[in-house]
């Protein structure tokens, strides 16, 4: 598990003292990082914080918030054209490939979700949850693409009801600069929770009983969150994830007979070239 005191500089020397090349987007695919990924599951986190702490300049900074709202608009689009799609890594990966293929630096996220809908509206909170009795589960995925933290292009490819629809947006693009608490009911079930509880675990040890390293992560990568007018959504963080194959053979979803990469060269690459 990547420690919380890791900085930059840790990062750079720890790269180069494996010959990892780190001058573009997606060196988590170089043989030499995927060798130590293949030793180390939790490995892939070092590219994320790496993500995290590389500085930027003003420009690029205007680039990435000229451009992924837009790439972001699109592939929300295709997504509900396409129906029957779920959050998933493997929609998403086909987002962060395209950034790539742009030069912009990101990574995909899976966690838990927390929605508080506005008390004028009386609808109870919403909860998707990373941690249950069967062990996780891929609640919600995201992508971070700093500065913005939250990239959401899934998020209306839950089930919602029409009355929750008016108060959450289609996709997010924020910044989402403000960092919260996790609380133990954000991440684990709320059955969950009442059987810890009914055997007499101390709520302190949910962690530790059930996943001690979401803790140590959720540490290291905070839960932010989004304020939507008067909805406030809570993004946690509970591991990183990745493409595990090029964008050329990411075929098995498909908009209108066009693969990922196709609708990338054929509709988007011309927007933002």
């Amino acid at each position: 598990m990547i420690k919380k005191s890791i900085t930059y500089t840790d990062l750079i020397e720890d790269f180069a003292n494996r010959n990892i090349p780190i001058d573009t987007p997606g060196f988590y695919d170089h043989p030499n990082f995927m060798k130590i990924e293949e030793k180390n599951a939790s490995y892939l986190s070092n590219y994320a914080k790496f993500v995290d702490y590389r500085p930027r300049e003003q420009s690029y900074d205007d680039y990435v918030k000229s451009v992924v709202p837009l790439v972001a608009k699109i592939f929300h689009k295709k997504l509900i054209e396409h129906g029957g799609l779920k959050p998933d890594t493997s929609v998403v990966a086909l987002i962060s490939k395209a950034l790539e293929k742009m030069n912009i630096w990101n990574y995909v996220v899976k966690g838990s979700m927390t929605i508080n809908f506005p008390a004028e509206s009386e609808i109870d909170t919403r909860y998707f949850w990373s941690l249950d009795h069967d062990g996780f589960t891929t609640a919600h995925v995201w992508l971070v693409v700093p500065p913005f933290y939250v990239v959401d292009v899934t998020l209306s490819l839950h089930s919602f009801s029409e009355a929750e629809t008016n108060y959450v947006a289609p996709f997010i693009c924020a910044e989402a600069n403000k960092i919260i608490e996790a609380e133990i009911e954000d991440v684990i079930s709320e059955g969950y929770c009442a059987h810890l509880q009914n055997i007499n675990v101390p709520r302190s040890d949910y962690f530790t009983v059930i996943s001690p390293q979401t803790e140590k992560f959720i540490s290291v990568f905070p839960a932010r969150e989004v304020p939507l007018e008067s909805t406030k959504i809570k993004y946690i963080p509970v591991s990183v994830s990745a493409p595990d194959v090029p964008f050329e053979q990411m075929t098995s979803i498909k908009f209108e007979g066009q693969t990922a990469l196709e609708l990338y060269e054929n509709e988007i690459q011309g927007l933002v070239g």
